[in-house]
């Protein structure tokens, strides 16, 4: 196992591999990716690998449309290969007051150098044949948003980093991080210490416990959200765009021929990491079909 890095990144999920391919890019030698599980086996595969660029403010439209950019030009980048789909997204409103969001999200977007319209419900359903139009007040649709399935990017850039020196190291914990005077000095390892002057925190649900090990402190609490695949459905299509109902806070997409639904539920279960047996993966966490049954409910 390598000794030494020039930076050590924890967790090679897609926000870890990311860092250890750019940094690799960039020059920088001996970059270590290293994870306690498989590369990419934890939450990002887990996601629903949807995009959504209009956001609250500026600054996450900004950064949302650059992460769409930075899809379409991944395989040029890295070399590795990427299939999404870009079916655009529409955003549902049925209270007078989501309508009023819609319009303020089509001003900002357009602000911003996004496409984004407002649409009628006949163009919805032509686009979205299983849509209901009952008591939709208001329809945004943005073309350019995207879905795919998202463990082809922490897998990409890892394999694109390996391609330019970093060092891959999976199924090894992370069991410390070694300090001097406040400053990083190394990361103790299953299989030993690598020396190192930084440390990336980038280990997902484990981000609380991985930052302690320095005597860090994060605001951090890993989440269950949930989502669903339906059996292969008639006249679904890949084409076909990402939904998103506002007041149902509920996200429904192709799949594999069916639908994918998913959202966030008011009270969702929270996890205490540090509670978790040494062997936790998060496929063992318990699943609760009913907080999806209550969800699909508000949308049918």
């Amino acid at each position: 196992m390598i000794q030494d890095a020039a930076a050590v990144i924890v967790g090679a999920g897609a926000l870890g591999a990311s860092v250890a391919f750019h940094l690799a890019k960039a020059g920088q030698p001996r970059i270590a990716l290293i994870d306690k599980h498989d590369l990419a086996s934890q939450t990002s595969p887990r996601a629903a690998g949807l995009t959504a660029q209009v956001r609250t403010t500026d600054i996450m439209t900004r950064l949302a449309m650059m992460a769409v950019r930075k899809i379409e030009r991944f395989e040029a980048e890295t070399g590795e290969p990427l299939v999404y789909h870009q079916s655009g997204s529409m955003k549902i409103a049925r209270t007078p007051e989501h309508r009023a969001q819609l319009e303020r999200e089509v001003a900002r977007g357009r602000r911003l150098g996004l496409e984004i319209d407002l649409i009628s419900v006949a163009d919805a359903r032509r686009l979205t044949p299983f849509l209901d139009g009952a008591g939709v007040q208001g329809i945004t649709r943005t073309p350019s948003d995207l879905y795919l399935e998202p463990v082809q990017i922490p897998l990409g850039y890892a394999r694109a980093a390996g391609r330019l020196g970093a060092a891959l190291i999976s199924n090894t914990a992370v069991t410390g991080i070694v300090t001097k005077n406040g400053a990083v000095q190394g990361v103790m390892t299953a299989q030993g210490l690598i020396r190192t002057p930084v440390v990336v925190d980038a280990a997902g649900a484990w981000t609380r416990l991985v930052a302690h090990m320095a005597d860090g402190r994060i605001p951090v609490v890993p989440t269950r959200h949930q989502l669903l695949i339906t059996e292969p459905i008639a006249g679904v299509a890949p084409t076909q765009p990402i939904v998103r109902v506002i007041d149902s806070n509920v996200y429904i997409r192709p799949e594999k021929g069916g639908l994918m639904l998913g959202g966030y539920e008011p009270d969702p279960v929270q996890v205490d990491a540090a509670a978790l047996p040494a062997g936790f993966q998060i496929k063992d966490l318990t699943l609760d079909l009913a907080v999806l049954r209550r969800l699909a409910d508000t949308v049918v």
